[in-house]
């Protein structure tokens, strides 16, 4: 299709190919190392990373996967990596996949090192021999030498396929999603009989926090059996000697802090912006640990039964952020995640920076197992509400089956453990 632009005559073009893919849920734990790879850099060896390609209906190839970038070695050892079958070959052992070899350079124009061709089949068939490797071919190199051999070899050093299940998969296995709600109940949101707070609960439409939860609530609350809620604010002044608390019950009852369904959680919001003061500052850890005390003792069973969810509704950046990086580490081994919506202005830049979607989190050199956290601010999502549960739980899903299938834990309605 021809790329129109109402100032530019000619924008290109873009061609879309659609295939349908076969075979199970399955993925591939690959890992490669270099050997002996061309020297590209002037100044310096390389600095290698490859690329998988994925065989098109036309003969072409698709890529579906980049590694890092190792630098100024010729002699890489990329890290592992896992890729779904589907993805890489169409589920399909035989099909052609393209092994290609690069030195990264900064401005994007990166240098050809060499490439083969193999199949999973192949990859697979041989993931018990140690010396499976494979020349990386420069066709312009070989046929200016007729010495030529290679550019430098990959090993193989290790292949494996597992099945993998769905969320779907472990839903219908009998997972239940247990969510708990925290409440920011800081001062910067303002006075709650004031239209300009956020906790204004005048508006016909709802506040802020209370269009989110509606939202969400009405969306997650079909993935939990009973629809019972555990609800909590953090930042307030609690009567009767107004004693700040970072994780107290929106429903005034510490030992049963449960409300019944969404409108149950809006009632105890509403009862309790009229009991409590606002205060600070906006320690969020505490609510971290507490939910995760709850996931620590559902990872013991080594069954998929319970997943827990925390949705924090907040107005600005945590205070505790370096405590709460160490409560996201530490909850990254427990079948728990964590969504914060933004709710307001204010800047949330290091809310960006809790959601590792691209560099782990760490804390005191240990580093979290997975990613358990999605951010997303409100404001973006202001004129379409209809938008927002689609933002929010988007990577729920990915979170939940990564968890158990790094421990092995198959869908209640089919094996206990993996073997």
């Amino acid at each position: 299709k021809n790329l129109d632009h109402p100032r530019f005559a000619d924008c290109g073009t873009i061609t879309i190919t659609a295939t349908e893919e076969g075979g199970h849920h399955e993925i591939a734990c690959l890992k490669f190392e270099g050997m002996g790879l061309d020297k590209k850099d002037f100044f310096g060896k390389s600095d290698p990373f490859y690329e998988l390609g994925k065989q098109n209906p036309d003969g072409t190839f698709t890529t579906v996967y980049r590694s890092e970038t190792i630098e100024g070695t010729l002699c890489p050892r990329w890290r592992q990596h896992e890729i779904n079958v589907k993805r890489l070959c169409g589920g399909k052992a035989e099909q052609p996949i393209l092994f290609s070899c690069y030195d990264h350079d900064d401005d994007g124009s990166h240098d050809f090192i060499g490439y083969f061709i193999t199949t999973l089949a192949q990859l697979r068939d041989r993931a018990n021999a140690s010396t499976t490797v494979f020349d990386l071919i420069n066709p312009k190199k070989a046929q200016k030498k007729k010495e030529y051999t290679n550019s430098g070899q990959v090993k193989m050093a290790e292949c494996r396929v597992e099945k993998t299940y769905s969320f779907l998969d472990y839903i219908m296995g009998g997972l239940q999603l247990n969510c708990t709600v925290a409440i920011d109940f800081t001062g910067s949101n303002g006075d709650p009989q004031t239209p300009r707070s956020l906790h204004y609960i005048g508006a016909p439409e709802g506040n802020h926090y209370q269009q989110t939860w509606q939202a969400i609530g009405q969306i997650i609350q079909d993935y939990d059996a009973d629809k019972l809620f555990p609800a909590f604010g953090f930042g307030a002044a609690l009567p009767p000697h107004g004693q700040v608390s970072f994780e107290f019950a929106l429903n005034g009852n510490a030992d049963n802090p449960l409300c019944a369904g969404v409108t149950g959680v809006m009632e105890a919001y509403k009862n309790a912006l009229l009991n409590v003061g606002l205060s600070g500052p906006t320690n969020c850890a505490p609510m971290m640990r507490c939910v995760s005390k709850l996931a620590i003792l559902a990872a013991q069973s080594r069954t998929a039964h319970n997943y827990y969810v925390l949705l924090i509704l907040t107005d600005g950046q945590f205070t505790d952020i370096y405590d709460c990086i160490g409560a996201i580490v530490e909850a990254s081994d427990y079948p728990m995640s964590i969504i914060i919506i933004g709710v307001g202005c204010a800047d949330f830049t290091d809310m960006e920076r809790l959601d590792a979607d691209k560099k782990a989190l760490q804390f005191n050199g240990r580093k979290a197992s997975r990613d358990i956290v999605q951010f997303v601010p409100f404001k973006k999502y202001t004129h379409s509400i209809s938008m927002l549960p689609g933002a929010v739980l988007a990577e729920l899903p990915r979170q939940v089956e990564e968890y158990y299938r790094k421990r092995r834990i198959t869908p209640k309605s089919t094996q206990h453990v993996a073997e």
